[in-house]
């Protein structure tokens, strides 16, 4: 704690440059011409060390941007708590919107910290209470090192259109220490416009790879992709290509492969049944901003697959969405997906476990983004079964308003299962948009776990939101 309030009077110089921008901004207008100043709470995700010096930094922050009046900054805490009392820990990213309305507040930004393969990222993102959504976003990788209030002041002056510099470096100061800037090369993918949503992050730096259309790139990259590197794929309009498109180079070691939408939002659909993309050892795949995996409605595979010890990424802005059969399948115990953002919704059938996300083997990490929508037997949203060891963590994101046949109809759990954060709604905290278990008829079925399920005595029917944990087994279950 010491080291952390040390680091928020580091900050104060820092803060008084980005303050005189501001200041200097609202002394060019007459005080008859200034707009009235929406206001504004904070609100920190969890329960990170040393929560109520960044909840008071970050809302000093805003106040020095000149854009907010900030309420009192424990009043949303204090709606918060009184949700939990009456809902049972029921604070989800859905209801931030309705906490910061009650708190009185037009604006509430919300702080997260989570971890991903031993990575820990920063997302601070500003909700509006009227639309319900994230107006301004960013989401920064935090190195060994780096100051958590540095990413943030950083992270608001950016959004806020303010002159704040490049992006901070960690305590070595160079660009591999995680988020310094980095400048790319002619060969490599200069930096991207912000995303039509607001999110500001950084985009991934690599290799353009050449080509056409998409299945031309793709033959690119299976020609002349090398070890230790990254290739940027651009889709530039909406295509259509062949199933079965495996990201595997033989020899190769280290290999990332990103695919984003340029000029705008872009889908990729299928020619026909398959998966489309299927990632091997030694590869990593991201979905990245502005792309959409379209599938079939009655097709026979997952979208994308991912084997050995493949690594599989959804960003902000991505999207696996109507495909009849599951969204992402991991089906080897060393493989790996992270969900750091995007959307997974509209997948699955109910003779399959898994509609939107299936472990058989290996590890899910949801750390952002929304699994809703999807249909199976066995766990609509996530289902994790098999003999791979698999475990789900969520440390963050929601899964809501998927269906199950027979148990689970948010998540169901044939492994291991540890909550830190996030949201899984159940069908008897919120009829309308809870994951819900019906038969074929529509009727809701009792005691099949609406939100969670791992057996008849563990099970969640109710709302489990970001403060209520389980681990190993326990928590706080309904049953």
């Amino acid at each position: 704690m010491t080291s952390f309030l040390k680091t928020l009077s580091r900050c104060a110089a820092a803060l008084c440059v980005l303050s005189a921008v501001a200041l200097a901004q609202q002394q060019q207008q007459p005080p008859s011409q200034s707009p009235s100043k929406p206001k504004a709470a904070v609100y920190i995700m969890g329960n990170p060390e040393g929560r109520d010096a960044l909840r008071s930094a970050v809302n000093t922050f805003l106040i020095k941007s000149g854009r907010y009046q900030m309420i009192a900054v424990d009043a949303i805490d204090v709606v918060a708590q009184e949700q939990r009392r009456q809902m049972s820990g029921t604070v989800s990213d859905g209801d931030i919107a309705a906490l910061g309305r009650d708190a009185g507040a037009q604006y509430v930004c919300v702080v997260q910290r989570s971890e991903l393969d031993g990575v820990s990222y920063v997302a601070t993102r500003m909700v509006s209470v009227q639309s319900k959504v994230a107006e301004l976003a960013d989401i920064v990788e935090l190195p060994v090192g780096g100051k958590v209030i540095d990413i943030i002041q950083w992270q608001i002056g950016s959004m806020l259109g303010m002159a704040v510099g490049p992006r901070p470096a960690g305590s070595a100061g160079s660009a591999g220490s995680g988020y310094a800037a980095v400048r790319p090369t002619a060969s490599q993918y200069p930096a991207q416009p912000a995303a039509a949503s607001g999110e500001t992050a950084s985009p991934i730096l690599g290799t353009l790879v050449p080509g056409g259309g998409l299945e031309q790139k793709l033959v690119w990259l299976q020609k002349s992709a090398d070890s230790h590197e990254t290739y940027i794929i651009e889709v530039n309009a909406d295509e259509r290509i062949a199933p079965e498109n495996t990201f595997e180079f033989v020899g190769g070691i280290n290999i990332t492969v990103v695919l984003r939408g340029a000029g705008g939002n872009r889908t990729v659909r299928l020619k026909s049944h398959g998966s489309m993309f299927t990632v091997k050892s030694n590869v990593t795949f991201v979905l990245d901003n502005n792309i959409t995996l379209q599938g079939h409605p009655d097709n026979n595979k997952a979208m994308v697959i991912v084997y050995g010890s493949g690594k599989f990424r959804m960003n902000a802005g991505s999207a696996i969405v109507g495909n009849g059969n599951r969204g992402v399948l991991i089906d080897s115990r060393d493989a790996n997906f992270g969900m750091i953002g995007g959307t997974i919704s509209g997948n699955g059938r109910k003779d399959t476990r898994g509609g939107g996300v299936a472990v058989d083997g290996g590890t899910f990490t949801m750390i952002g983004g929304a699994i809703s929508g999807n249909i199976a037997s066995n766990g609509g949203g996530v289902c994790i079964f098999g003999w791979g060891n698999p475990t789900f963590n969520m440390r963050g994101g929601t899964i809501s308003g998927n269906t199950a046949a027979e148990s689970g109809g948010g998540v169901n759990i044939y492994g291991t299962f540890v909550k830190t954060g996030g949201t899984i709604t159940g069908y008897k905290s919120d009829p309308t948009n809870g994951n819900a278990v019906k038969d074929d008829d529509g009727f809701i079925l009792s005691r099949k776990g609406h939100a969670i399920y791992i057996s008849t005595d563990k099970r969640k029917e109710t709302t489990a939101g970001p403060t209520v944990n389980f681990k190993d087994g326990a928590g706080a279950w309904d049953q």
